[in-house]
């Protein structure tokens, strides 16, 4: 996909009122295979009243165009009409991005569901991240799935084989971070890098109750797995960096403006931890206009965290996706997140936020800069040293240039 396609997005970039949403995050189903106990959701019970094809069709039919789209869950690819939903927002949104989520548990589904999307969307950015929080049966436990860390293995591996095959498509591995595994993360990483072969490795911080620690809002969860150490979150991500900025992790590498992509990948766990750490707003928070989700029954929200302020049902609405996203309720809820300046860690919103704050734009480049003489020292065969003294390695630089934390 040519880097000049994401260009007519600029417009709702540049003017956000009353613009519909850039990054979609839809859940298809609340259902799930694996019991996690830092599960956002968490109550693991079976879920029924899942919009279906034809109603998510009329919902899609109903938007603008979309640049990044998340189909969630639960675990996802339990829809088996999960690629065929893909390829209706494909066409009738024209997705550029499009990143899906697995616990890996499928890895006969996923592969093949990837292969239909990649030869029935043409010139879709397609990435899928496969969750490992875990080494063997410490990964089951996480999970209370036996065998799933074995699965998610096959997974990525054959994933990467897909991978050879298609110039748009990438994976990688997500490692959920919480109070499980956070004194064994430089482990984990160890075993990804060296025995598992991974190329791109992210986390997501739990959020969850007791309260999370870089939000208001919250779900129930085990309180064991949100009893976390921010300092090993912080120790984990100065080695990423440091391994992304030698090139040791090449991150993304297939899409458009992908440098950039992964330049958002440094910065963001550094604001994660501000937050946690100061309990302080940042940045603007673009939920309700450039981001938005839904979930599988239809409710449609301005943030998934924000379960209390639904702004309505699409199916109450002759599946309107437009009609609700300009309501009345959802300009009060936009007012609400301005007016409060409400925050969190949530990445993929954060994802948003960096990206379409223009003030983080010479921050973006710094980083971005780094990455790209970390690239061409690499090819001299010199990259190691180098690389690694580039670019910002601790949340201090941050708050020092005044693009964050002047978010005030």
């Amino acid at each position: 996909m040519s880097g000049f396609n994401y260009l007519k997005y600029a417009k709702r970039v540049l003017w956000k009122r009353g613009a519909s949403p850039l990054y979609f995050v839809l859940f298809v189903t609340k259902n799930c295979n694996a019991r996690c106990g830092h599960c956002l959701l968490g109550d693991h019970i079976r879920h029924a009243g899942e919009l279906t094809f034809d109603e998510l069709e009329k919902v899609s039919a109903s938007m603008e165009d979309i640049l990044f789209f998340t189909p969630t869950g639960g675990e996802p690819w339990l829809r088996t009409d999960l690629p065929e939903i893909v390829k209706v927002f494909h066409r009738n949104n024209h997705v550029l991005n499009c990143g899906i989520p697995t616990n890996g548990s499928m890895p006969g589904r996923v592969v093949e569901g990837s292969r239909q999307i990649l030869e029935s969307c043409p010139g879709i950015d397609l990435h899928i991240d496969v969750s490992i929080d875990g080494i063997g049966e410490e990964h089951d436990q996480f999970r209370g799935f036996p065998g799933l860390f074995d699965r998610a293995i096959t997974t990525y591996k054959a994933l990467q084989e897909l991978r050879k095959h298609y110039p748009n498509f990438d994976v990688a591995v997500q490692v959920a971070v919480s109070g499980y595994n956070d004194e064994k993360l430089l482990d984990i990483y160890d075993y990804l890098i060296n025995e598992a072969g991974v190329s791109t490795v992210f986390t997501l911080l739990i959020r969850g109750a007791p309260k999370d620690p870089g939000a208001t809002w919250s779900a129930p969860i085990d309180p064991a797995a949100a009893n976390f150490k921010i300092e090993n979150y912080e120790n984990f991500h100065r080695v990423l960096e440091k391994d992304n900025l030698s090139r040791e992790l090449p991150g993304y590498t297939k899409m458009p403006f992908a440098d950039f992509i992964n330049a958002k990948r440094l910065i963001r766990p550094k604001l994660i931890a501000k937050m946690v750490r100061e309990r302080q707003f940042l940045l603007p928070c673009y939920a309700g206009s450039l981001g938005g989700a839904m979930f599988s029954n239809g409710d449609v929200l301005a943030c998934e965290l924000l379960t209390e302020r639904v702004l309505g049902n699409v199916r109450d609405f002759d599946y309107d996706f437009e009609k609700i996203w300009q309501s009345e309720k959802a300009q009060e809820t936009r007012n609400w997140i301005r007016d409060t300046k409400c925050f969190c860690t949530y990445e993929c919103f954060l994802t948003v936020n960096i990206l379409f704050t223009p003030r983080m734009y010479p921050l973006i480049m710094r980083e971005w800069a780094g990455l790209k003489w970390a690239e061409l020292t690499h090819r001299w065969g010199s990259g190691g040293q180098r690389a690694t003294d580039s670019g910002p390695q601790n949340p201090e630089t941050i708050k020092g240039t005044g693009t964050v934390a002047g978010g005030q």
